[in-house]
């Protein structure tokens, strides 16, 4: 093999890859606290609340299988995630519509992989879409929002970013949606979903429904919001995405999950998915799944015991999220700063574009100049808007909005406490006290020593 380039040994598309943002922020910070710098990590939305105490007993009890389980997950666990979510619903699904995996991104990676056509994505868009699309090389066009109504996907941006599309010779087939959003922790109305879900099926657009923190919404009536309910009310195939990483805090335990529509395409894509699966990941690990089948208990499945500690567990998370996300949406607004309230997830899309003019002081143009600028001089680290598909220019549709990403995932306690605090923080939160969180005061107070700094510079 010739080895004189480097570039020649990668494919195109592997060599466009790049180590995820999310990660990425997250060694920078490892790096500089281990120089023993003192850094705020807003840059990692990792849930950091301890696994519930039965279901991590599970995990520990099942930790000598180390069988394969079917490629389509264990049947206990597919049974329940249907359970789950047809009562979150209000509709019937089945377990044969449910497909385990190793996390939800690899799902989404075969879907791109095998579903034809090219893709619809809002701006902003958490950062991992984008390489999917890339990968599977097919061409993406994003649909515009704006934080002045909440990163709505309007009628008329829907309508432009399609006709952008076939004007520049794409197909779009394909759209992805995701709610509640990371990054900029808006829910789409009911409305608004019927909408999008209208706007596809008119044109035979296959959705992607992200609902990996459908649990964490802030307002109850919006937990049961779905584009794969309105789907199956209004008709189009929606398929929809989510696991245990999120509500659950168990992102390393790596369990994602697909449900597919009972139609002829939605069982056509399941095959090939089961297909592909087969080959690639084989299926997700055995104590894993047999603790998921636990965690994803509620009232509407068989445990009823276990399922009421459960709902009581998603209560409390949710509880817990929404005042910290809330607490930090309140500074960043009181610092001047433009924000759209959150309704859900554990982030927040402040822009620092009132204080354009004084960060040009500083050097700092773009979101990227200024994540750098916040981590060098205030110990601040956030993940910039460019990460998540805005455009720096100015002169660009999102006007150089100079937006960072915050997530509040780490404002709890330190990572290492989190089962020595966590649990106790729960019981904190059921029975309605105070809560103070140091760690969130500390943060609140680098974005106060930031912009008063600008305003000094100013």
């Amino acid at each position: 093999m010739d080895t004189h380039g480097t570039s020649s040994i990668l494919t195109p598309s592997a060599a466009a890859l790049h180590l995820s943002p999310t990660l990425e922020i997250n060694e920078a910070v490892a790096r500089a606290r281990a120089s023993g710098k003192r850094i705020v990590h807003l840059g990692f939305g990792e849930a950091m609340f301890p696994i519930q105490q039965r279901v991590l007993q599970i995990h520990r009890e099942t930790s000598s299988r180390s069988d394969y389980l079917p490629v389509a997950g264990l049947e206990s666990l597919r049974t329940t995630i249907a359970e789950y979510q047809s009562g979150r619903l209000g509709i019937k699904i089945q377990s044969d519509q449910v497909v385990v995996a190793p996390g939800s991104k690899p799902l989404l990676f075969a879907l791109f992989d095998i579903v034809r056509g090219d893709v619809l994505l809002p701006r902003p868009s958490w950062v991992s879409y984008e390489a999917q699309v890339a990968h599977a090389g097919k061409k993406l066009f994003w649909i515009e929002t704006d934080d002045f109504d909440r990163h709505t996907l309007t009628a008329e941006a829907l309508e432009a970013a399609y006709n952008t599309a076939i004007q520049q010779g794409g197909q779009p087939r394909i759209m992805l949606i995701n709610s509640p959003s990371n990054p900029t922790g808006q829910v789409f109305s009911e409305e608004e979903v019927a909408r999008i879900v209208r706007f596809c099926r008119e044109r035979e657009i296959l959705l992607i429904s992200d609902e990996i923190y459908s649990d964490i919404c802030f307002r109850t009536e919006e937990k049961n919001i779905s584009a794969f309910k309105t789907a199956q009310k209004d008709g189009g195939e929606v398929i929809m995405t989510g696991g245990m990483s999120k509500t659950y805090s168990a992102g390393g335990w790596r369990i994602g999950f697909a449900i597919f529509p009972s139609s002829s395409v939605g069982t056509t894509i399941q095959k090939a998915i089961l297909a592909y699966a087969s080959e690639c990941w084989s299926a997700a690990s055995a104590p894993a799944q047999l603790a998921a089948a636990a965690a994803f208990s509620s009232a509407f499945t068989t445990d009823a015991i276990l399922g009421s500690e459960m709902d009581r567990y998603r209560d409390l998370v949710t509880v817990l999220h929404r005042m910290c996300t809330l607490r930090l949406f309140t500074a960043l607004r009181d610092c001047g700063l433009e924000v759209a309230e959150p309704r859900g997830s554990f982030y927040l899309y402040p822009s620092f574009r009132p204080f354009r003019e004084q960060l040009r002081a500083h050097h700092v143009r773009t979101s990227r100049d200024l994540a750098r600028w916040l981590i060098d001089e205030c110990g601040l680290a956030a993940l910039p808007g460019a990460a998540f598909g805005e455009a720096e220019e100015e002169d660009s549709i999102s006007g150089g909005s100079l937006r960072l990403r915050m997530a509040t995932s780490f404002l709890f306690y330190p990572a290492e406490d989190k089962y020595q605090k966590g649990y106790a923080l729960l019981e904190t939160a059921a029975r309605g006290e105070d809560i103070e969180l140091p760690l969130l005061d500390e943060a609140i107070e680098c974005i106060q020593i930031a912009v008063g700094k600008l305003q000094k510079s100013g």
